[in-house]
């Protein structure tokens, strides 16, 4: 008959008399004798503590493991008992879901959207099961594999950019929280590749479209023409937008936070609000459509109604509008797979259109930005073609080296 012979927890101080704690003997789950500090004075409490890591032990000893909610209830419990705070728990699904919630009312739509579209889909890529585990247990590899899945799906290494760049925000308020020590997303790089570049309309393809478009189509052109204005800026206006008797156009980006929601204001300038002076051309067009009594109808009520992209969305319908302008997708680079298609043509290059046109005709770079509402002097760049011409005549200003 073998007897074994199990040695009780027990406490101690240093009989060196270097540490004020007492501290705590016990078997460990692999049979070995551990001594520990309690980081306690006080001897009921390291002795609670002391009993509580042993029965932790022998737990793990017992059942080979510890699962994950079980030493999470333990380690706090110890905690608990040496005066510290539990540690925070939350899932990945639950800390993914309460930073969309405080997104969704300090971000634009479109923003959010996009946010939503990439948590969602890292939450759905770990697994349920993962998901539902503690957020800490992320590893820069599973976010890696996120980033790389964008790429093989089809979407842009600049959409797989953006992917990555969302789940390092969505980490680094669980690290701020204390959820987590590190964050996973970190340690994973950006793409690098060159970002794909939009053309810009000739000024013969400009007046094409003009003459192809409806006249709806033909406003949302010259707005973004004469003003800058994105495609879902331009269909969104009201009349409400106009003022003839100023002849100026203000609106707020619904690309900024509860742009899509805020009514412009006449009687001062607002933060974030864009002003655009009503040129003869938009001006004459926006006479010459129905009139309303209503500020709040739609410039374009048929286009405004439509989503923006999609197979009849309006970024495809403006294809169909370029060709019967005659400009056929060939002017395009079109990218297969599953992700959004990026042409080099497309309803945004009227943007980088408008830009351009003005830095051609040397249009000091902050006024560009201010109608523009660009706020990032690098984006801003990206924007501007410079034409062969405006270059010639910046070169011209450098002196002759020789005297012949």
């Amino acid at each position: 008959m073998i007897i074994v012979m199990t040695i009780m927890a027990s406490i101690h101080k240093d009989p060196r008399g270097k540490s004020p704690y007492w501290y705590c003997a016990f078997t460990a789950p692999n049979g070995k004798r551990c001594f520990k500090s309690t980081k306690l004075k006080d001897r009921n409490a390291a002795m609670a503590f002391c009993l509580r890591m042993e029965q932790a032990a022998r737990t793990a000893s017992e059942k080979g493991s510890l699962a994950e909610e079980q030493a999470r209830k333990i380690l706090n419990e110890i905690r608990e008992l040496s005066g510290s705070e539990p540690i925070g728990f939350r899932s990945l699904a639950d800390h993914s879901a309460e930073w969309l919630r405080s997104k969704e009312v300090t971000t634009s739509e479109s923003t959010f959207v996009r946010y939503r579209d990439f948590v969602n889909g890292f939450v759905a890529h770990v697994g349920k099961q993962r998901a539902s585990a503690g957020v800490e247990n992320i590893t820069p590899q599973d976010v890696k594999s996120f980033r790389d899945l964008q790429v093989r799906e089809g979407k842009s290494e600049t959409t797989a950019n953006l992917a990555l760049k969302t789940l390092r925000s969505l980490f680094n308020d669980a690290r701020r929280e204390g959820l987590i020590s590190i964050n996973p997303a970190e340690a994973v790089k950006t793409f690098t590749r060159e970002k794909e570049a939009r053309d810009v309309f000739t000024y013969e393809q400009l007046c094409a479209l003009v003459a192809a478009a409806s006249p709806e189509w033909k406003t949302a052109i010259l707005l973004a023409y004469y003003g800058g204005l994105r495609l879902r800026d331009a269909v969104s206006l009201t009349w409400d937008n106009v003022n003839f008797e100023l002849r100026q156009i203000r609106y707020f980006p619904r690309k900024t936070n509860r742009g899509e929601t805020r009514r412009p204001d006449w009687r001062k300038h607002l933060p974030g609000q864009l002003e655009v002076p009503l040129m003869p051309e938009l001006e004459k067009h926006l006479l010459s459509l129905p009139s309303s009594d209503n500020p709040m109808d739609r410039l374009c009520p048929t286009l405004a109604a439509k989503a923006t992209g999609g197979n009849r969305g309006l970024s495809r319908l403006f294809q169909r509008v370029m060709a019967a302008a005659g400009i056929f997708p060939e002017r395009g680079r079109e990218k297969k797979g599953k992700g959004r298609q990026f042409k080099t043509l497309g309803f945004h290059s009227l943007r980088h259109t408008f830009v351009s046109e003005l830095a051609n005709a040397d249009v000091p770079a902050d006024v560009r930005r201010q109608i523009s509402g660009h706020s990032d002097e690098k984006i801003h760049e990206r924007y501007t073609h410079l034409g062969l011409d405006t270059k010639r005549r910046a070169l011209e200003h450098l002196r002759p080296l020789s005297q012949a």
